[in-house]
């Protein structure tokens, strides 16, 4: 390997050359940042918007309308079907966003063909984009949002050229040119492109930034865990994406051959619970399935103690997240171990069958009131703070448990040549085992990503395992809202981001107070006080359970410096370097 070419080998496949075709990811974002520039960008340190290739100007018409100016002497790079004769200008950034809305435009696709705009939910909100002076594009919306910005600061709002789209037009060639040979403004432009292999990068002159010291990157993927690491020892691959559990374990044993780059960018794993099954349909019937395993235990098992629990998210410890209160007439009343609530019922000659009435109002329904269980104090809560008061009683545990005895669980898993598959298939096995210690009959069912998708749209479905791609702040809110799942098309192969609300569980003030966060900062009392409510109303209902997030990480080999996390998970290539006499003997 020569000190002129990088190669980076990531699990996520390379689908399209155009980030806008791809969910967030750690590939779209890596591609986004080589080939591509962006209206705004990601302060990495506030998190907030700031000015990329445009500033923006003003906010008018009671904040219904956004004007930007564009950068200028911004060059676009060519390749076989196309040499630009003109500077990116307004016309290039109207073009990249108007694909996605207008339906008169060429090259405009439907929304499932666009999965992070899915995930952000802007596409409805948008009226018009369009040029309004040569470096001068305006953004117009329905209703007054807070989400425009940070929609255009996203890897995936990548800036496409117009007078490119206008020459694939002219020459006849398939609409699909524009995503697969990819023309950006990027440091890097696309010299060769094999979908779902690979794509080799070089470098661009006339990138209007700082130089890359790298001359070629290639960018490949590889379906299986151990061809990943094994490229990496091997030489064949410089940096590789989210090695496995069991993979970082033995890395950490040997520092000082690798860097590992970290980017709090969360992949969370969660079940998700169809509440329109009669023994899934309260909140007390999903808890006591929740509690029939131990999240340390799974973190041990499947991830060798390398996975971060997602409830601590929200400052709780696993094992507080499931309360049980023993309310028998013995002396020891108080909190009891579920072991013991268990014990006293398989203890017990006759077992009677029981009818579990939907007793929970926030089934399958909208509802505008607040249990009193979700209100917290009016005063920050203080360190210390039990946050999930409202603990399951010991009959409701009982009654569930005895529900749940009479049923067999499926577990369901998706088919997919993917490295995450592989914990998936371990976490199903944990669980089957987990339940039928404990008296339940399980049974794990994997289905192709279309077919089991499609199953859990009509609801065929007791219990599925799915994953989330995001930050912490919408991390559970793409699974369980309804009042926009209707405009969202999702699936569960490993490019999405998200999975839609499956659960048949909906809550009008859930989405109400979700809308309202929106609106403020993380910090802000408000804010915390609306997380609060958020929270206890999903604990108790728990129309998902949270299981493990893992942080996004990239593993490179000591010599290779300058790499640089991106806003959404990916990395980026812009200072890396390989360093002098390492490396050019593998």
């Amino acid at each position: 390997m020569t000190q002129d070419s990088l190669i980076y080998c990531s699990e996520k496949n390379i689908s399209h050359m155009n980030p806008q075709r791809h969910p967030i990811s750690s590939m779209a974002s890596s591609i986004s940042f080589a080939v591509y520039d962006r209206l705004l960008s990601i302060d990495p340190q506030t998190k907030s918007t700031r000015s990329s290739i445009g500033t923006l100007e003003k906010i008018y018409q009671n904040d219904t309308v956004y004007v930007f100016n564009i950068a200028k002497d911004i060059s676009f790079q060519s390749n076989q079907f196309f040499t630009p004769t003109r500077k990116l200008n307004a016309e290039d950034v109207a073009f990249s966003f108007d694909r996605m809305i207008n339906k008169d435009n060429p090259f405009y696709r439907p929304i499932e063909d666009f999965p992070y705009i899915s995930h952000m939910d802007i596409v409805n909100n948008l009226i018009s984009v369009k040029a309004v002076g040569p470096y001068k594009v305006e953004f117009k919306v329905k209703q007054p949002t807070n989400l425009l910005q940070p929609f255009l600061a996203t890897d995936n709002s990548v800036i496409l050229s117009k007078e490119y789209a206008d020459t694939i037009i002219k020459k006849n060639l398939p609409i699909d040119t524009i995503d697969h040979y990819a023309i950006g403004s990027g440091p890097y432009q696309l010299n060769t492109f094999v979908r779902g292999r690979y794509a080799k990068l070089k470098k661009f002159y006339d990138y209007h930034g700082p130089k890359p010291q790298v001359q070629n990157l290639i960018l490949t993927n590889s379906y299986r865990a151990n061809k990943l690491l094994y490229k990496l020892f091997t030489g064949e691959c410089h940096i590789i994406s989210n090695p496995t559990a069991s993979q970082m374990s033995f890395l950490q044993k040997v520092p000082e051959d690798f860097n590992i780059l970290q980017k709090n960018t969360i992949n969370g794993t969660f079940i998700i619970y169809n509440t329109k099954k009669p023994y899934l349909s309260t909140g007390a019937l999903r808890r006591t399935l929740s509690s029939m395993f131990s999240l340390e235990e799974l973190n041990s098992t499947v991830f060798f103690d390398q996975g971060h629990y997602i409830v601590e998210l929200f400052d709780e410890k696993p094992a507080n997240f499931l309360k049980i209160q023993n309310n028998s007439p013995s002396p020891a009343t108080g909190s009891s171990s579920i072991d013991d609530v268990e014990k006293e019922l398989l203890g017990e000659n006759v077992s009677k069958p029981l009818v579990h009435e939907r007793s929970d109002k926030f089934v399958n329904q909208f509802n505008e009131d607040i249990p009193e269980y979700a209100i917290p104090k009016k005063e920050i809560p203080e360190p210390g703070y039990e946050l999930f008061a409202h603990v399951l009683t010991r009959d409701e545990y009982l009654e569930a448990y005895e529900t749940l005895k009479q049923q067999e669980i499926e577990i369901t898993i998706f088919q997919s040549n993917v490295i995450s598959n592989t914990a998936h298939s371990k976490i199903a096995q944990f669980l089957k085992s987990n339940f039928e210690k404990k008296g339940i009959k399980a049974r794990i069912k994997t289905y192709r990503t279309n077919q089991g998708q499609n199953r859990l749209k009509k609801g065929l479905f007791d219990i599925a395992i799915v994953n989330v791609y995001s930050d912490s702040e919408s991390l559970i809110y793409q699974m369980i809202s309804c009042r926009k799942n209707n405009r969202r098309r999702s699936s569960l192969n490993s490019n999405i981001s998200y999975t839609g609300n499956y659960t048949g569980w909906c809550n009008d003030t859930l989405e109400n107070m979700y809308e309202d966060l929106s609106y403020l900062d993380k910090n802000d009392p408000d804010a915390i006080r609306l997380q609060k409510y958020i929270m206890n109303i999903l604990v108790n209902e728990m129309p998902v359970y949270p299981l493990i997030y893992n942080i996004n990480l990239f593993v490179a080999m000591e010599y290779i410096k300058g790499l640089e996390p991106t806003p959404y998970g990916g990395v980026s290539f812009i200072n890396a370097y390989i360093e002098k006499n390492r490396g050019t003997d593998k």
